[in-house]
């Protein structure tokens, strides 16, 4: 008997990716200042809370995005986190953003 093929684990990361990185830069635009917790961004992005955190590390590493390095907050990796100077020029840069991050939907 044939086997459910699995789902595209790396399709489905960079949903994820592109998930956060376009909610984040909503917010930005409506408060630039602010930052969103990572309960309310799970809640726009759904995934487990391990995918989220791990996502989120990547983002930070690549400088797209900033995280507030409180561990008060589990099971999330940060509290909150904002979008980064190069997330927003990412972006905003529709093509380099769409070939990063395509929208598989």
């Amino acid at each position: 008997m044939d086997q459910p093929t699995p789902p595209d684990q790396p399709a489905k990361r960079i949903q994820l990716r592109r998930c956060i990185l376009k909610n984040l830069y909503a917010m930005f635009q409506e408060y630039p200042y602010a930052a969103i917790e990572l309960s309310y961004l799970n809640e726009m992005c759904p995934a487990r809370v391990k995918e989220l955190n791990w996502n989120l590390a990547y983002l930070e590493k690549k400088g797209l995005v900033e995280l507030d390095k409180s561990s008060d907050c589990p099971p999330y990796i940060s509290c909150t986190v904002t979008i980064g100077v190069n997330g927003i020029d990412l972006v905003e840069n529709e093509g380099q953003f769409d070939q990063l991050y395509p929208d598989k939907t």
